[in-house]
């Protein structure tokens, strides 16, 4: 249980803390044991940023380093630095979600050449589907183009149906 201070206490502390000098032991227990008011709280926080602004005041400013007198040397590489690496390019978005399906389509299953992917709209756009990873994801372009906007309830209910039958219409 914290133990409550008085104002005295408080005042005294605030005072150390103006000051800006060591606050020494002002309070019977340690600070973190002592229960404040609102208006003590109050005083002290201010007294701590008056203090913050005297420590900021009082740092030296950085100078800057003293000129030697004599120019120095500077060495000068013998060869011409080579130009950086070459970044490598970055997998397109198409690209990037066929690698995370593991070169997969989303609906049957089957292996998927990047040609023959596109990438289909869950929640269709004409529906108010966006264009983000959660409504993404890679499919045959003919399944595709057979889904059309039909609604998310839709398609995963003929996948379903067709479980262990179901063929992409792939051309």
């Amino acid at each position: 249980m914290k133990k409550t201070v008085n104002d005295a206490l408080v005042a005294e502390h605030a005072k150390r803390l103006r000051a800006g000098g060591p606050l020494g032991e002002v309070f019977p227990w340690p600070i973190s044991e002592c229960e404040f008011t609102e208006a003590q709280k109050l005083v002290i926080k201010e007294a701590r940023k008056v203090r913050a602004k005297l420590q900021k005041k009082s740092k030296p400013q950085p100078t800057a380093p003293p000129q030697p007198s004599k120019p120095i040397a500077v060495a000068r590489p013998a060869a011409p630095v080579p130009p950086p690496a070459h970044k490598p390019q970055t997998l397109s978005k198409q690209e990037k979600m066929l690698y995370l399906q593991q070169g997969k389509c989303f609906f049957c299953g089957e292996q998927l050449a990047l040609v023959d992917a596109n990438i289909e709209h869950l929640h269709p756009l004409s529906l108010g589907g966006t264009r983000t990873e959660d409504n993404e994801v890679v499919c045959h372009k003919s399944l595709n183009e057979t889904f059309g906007n039909l609604p998310l309830k839709r398609k995963f209910e003929f996948v379903l149906k067709a479980a262990g039958s179901f063929q992409c219409p792939k051309k």
